[in-house]
């Protein structure tokens, strides 16, 4: 009979991120191939410390955490499978059954602006402004952040917000049962919007010191959550600081018979082109990469996004392609139009006209929207 290995799991207290809860999930799905031992730390911080000091084998943490902490000598030896990334609104309704004005909770920035460009009659609120309109702001803020959600779904069971948006992560450690409406990425649905969502959410790394076996832990690890974390935090660090916080990113390994489906009933010719020869073929073989971004205005307006399906033996080519469209089309739509002094035959006098920005990005500040 062959020996387990032995392997003492670091872990932190639930944060909200999904991370505490799929490792537990995972130690008790693969206990009969290893002789898990699991150990809490009070913070991640201190866990990172004792890892680094040579105590215990792996540490879980979310991508968040590994991209805003220091971990010298320290590297990712795997990834678990992917949580589903996106975003959910808890609501009695539908986000497109929801009712003109009714009081949705999002304090996310990129959230709110996909939100109106989904339904611009919805009066969008940041937590603590709404706490504050219902003279509650004081007791709100005493709270720890851990318990908010759970105050927001008390308030909406007494119908005094209709809605609010949060992670995943954070809608699963609530105490009680909440409907949930996905913010999905839909094609195929023109009732409702698609919302990339912001990146690096989903993600469970097993982290190491450098020079462990990373070998030896990937029969629970997931190669396409792999690459898709690396290319997200790529794609995070190629762009402006100021446009972290309101750019969706979304990588995702997915089979070539699954894009073909999506593609043939959205109607999308250009993935169907990418993937196809003119012989309706599949060009190359194997697994497909599908990257997507994109950015858009205060009012949700606007969007700039780019998107490509590759190989992912050409991940880096697709990415660089990807990055360098996104930059072309925002330098073309934050950038004034002069006016043309020459006048083009068989077109209209607007076309020379000069013409402002078409995306304008910057914050927006009024008495009855939110600051951001």
């Amino acid at each position: 009979m062959t020996e387990k290995v032995r392997l003492e799991v670091l872990t932190t207290p639930s944060n909200g991120d999904g991370v505490r809860r799929q490792i537990e999930k995972t130690i008790e799905t693969n206990r009969t191939k290893f002789d898990f031992v699991m150990k809490q730390l009070p913070h991640m911080e201190t866990a990172i410390e004792t890892l680094q000091n040579g105590h215990g084998d792996l540490l879980a943490m979310s991508a968040h955490q590994w991209k805003d902490l220091a971990h010298e000598g320290l590297s990712v030896v795997g990834v678990l499978p992917r949580r589903e990334p996106t975003w959910v609104l808890v609501s009695d309704d539908k986000p497109e059954y929801l009712q003109s004005k009714a009081i949705v909770v999002c304090d996310h920035v990129l959230l709110r602006r996909q939100m109106r460009r989904s339904r611009a009659d919805l009066n969008l609120m940041e937590s603590q402004e709404f706490a504050d309109s219902i003279s509650k702001g004081p007791a709100f803020a005493a709270l720890d952040p851990q318990d908010r959600t759970s105050w927001l779904e008390e308030q909406r069971q007494k119908e005094t917000l209709d809605g609010y948006i949060v992670s995943r992560g954070k809608h699963a450690d609530l105490k009680f049962k909440a409907r949930r409406h996905t913010l999905g990425l839909q094609r195929e649905n023109p009732e409702r919007n698609h919302f990339i969502p912001p990146p690096l959410h989903g993600f469970t790394l097993l982290v190491s010191r450098s020079g462990f076996p990373s070998a030896s832990v990937q029969s629970m690890c997931d190669n396409g959550a792999y690459i898709s974390h690396r290319m997200e935090a790529a794609f995070l660090a190629s762009i402006p600081e100021e446009l972290h916080g309101i750019t969706g990113i979304f990588v995702e390994q997915r089979k070539i018979a699954a894009i073909l489906r999506e593609a043939n009933r959205s109607q999308d010719d250009q993935t169907l082109e990418g993937v196809l020869d003119v012989n309706k073929k599949i060009k190359i073989a194997g697994p497909r990469l599908e990257m997507r971004m994109e950015t858009l205005n205060h009012s949700g307006t606007v969007t700039a996004g780019a998107e490509r399906v590759c190989p992912v033996e050409e991940s880096h080519m697709g990415m660089v392609n990807v990055l360098r469209e996104f930059h072309i089309l925002l330098d073309m739509m934050l950038n004034e139009h002069p006016e043309i002094p020459r006048q083009h035959i068989g077109l209209p006098d607007e076309f020379s006209m000069a013409r402002p920005p078409l995306l304008d990005l910057t914050t927006v500040h009024s008495a009855s929207s939110e600051e951001e």
